[in-house]
């Protein structure tokens, strides 16, 4: 079983955003801090509505890195950024055990580190890339239940300052960065089981009585 890894970070986060959408006073959770004194002088609970506004409205879609388009914003990417093998946990020949679904072969298996970008994007102003990322970070931290079915163990996170790409200039595109590393364990069916079927023995074909006591030695003078 290899384990899907940007394929499943992007389907996280896509799962993760549907749920809020379906339910906005989850945002009211997670910009709590706006409504709070002193905070709430100049935010409120007002400001928060604004966001809850914007994001009910506002389609954000979860692609691929080779799928970011600068015209399409605000938007959210996932790209490999390192993947190497642990060899801490690496195994002689690879090999785990039998094999769960069939006892006729063994497992094999290889642990790797895997560090994945999450690209932030927006446009307008810097305040929707974060707007993005605290939701993001949410949705993060709310289902890794959900990032561990997917196989990626022992997730963590860290993030850059947001910053303005000079390179999409005329489009004002703000972006974030957060790098998710996590740990994947891909297995796969070994070498199959010799079977024996069938098993000949050479016995005597007078059996030996050990009840019989064994002849004295020749007596020399």
């Amino acid at each position: 079983m290899q384990i899907l890894t940007q394929v499943a970070l992007q389907r996280l986060l896509q799962a993760g955003i549907k749920a809020i959408k379906a339910d906005l006073t989850i945002l009211d959770q997670v910009f709590y801090g706006y409504t709070c004194p002193p905070m709430d002088v100049s935010y409120g609970q007002a400001y928060v509505d604004n966001i809850k506004t914007w994001f009910s409205q506002t389609k954000i879609p979860v692609v691929q890195a080779w799928g970011y388009n600068p015209e399409i914003m605000p938007m959210i990417s996932v790209h490999l950024g390192s993947e190497s093998e642990d060899e801490g946990r690496a195994a002689f020949g690879d090999f785990l055990g039998a094999n769960p679904d069939s006892a006729d072969a063994e497992t094999g298996v290889n642990v790797f580190n895997i560090s994945l970008d999450i690209g932030l994007h927006t446009s307008k102003n810097g305040d929707e890339v974060l707007w993005l990322y605290y939701i993001t970070s949410y949705i993060l931290f709310k289902n890794k239940r959900l990032a561990e079915y997917l196989g990626l163990q022992q997730q963590t996170f860290s993030a850059t300052e947001y910053s303005k790409q000079s390179q999409y200039m005329t489009d004002n595109i703000w972006t974030r960065w957060i790098r998710f590393s996590c740990t994947v364990q891909n297995m796969w069916f070994g070498e199959p089981f010799i079977t024996i079927d069938d098993l000949i023995l050479n016995v005597d074909e007078e059996p030996v009585n050990n009840d019989q006591p064994l002849p004295l030695p020749p007596i020399i003078i």
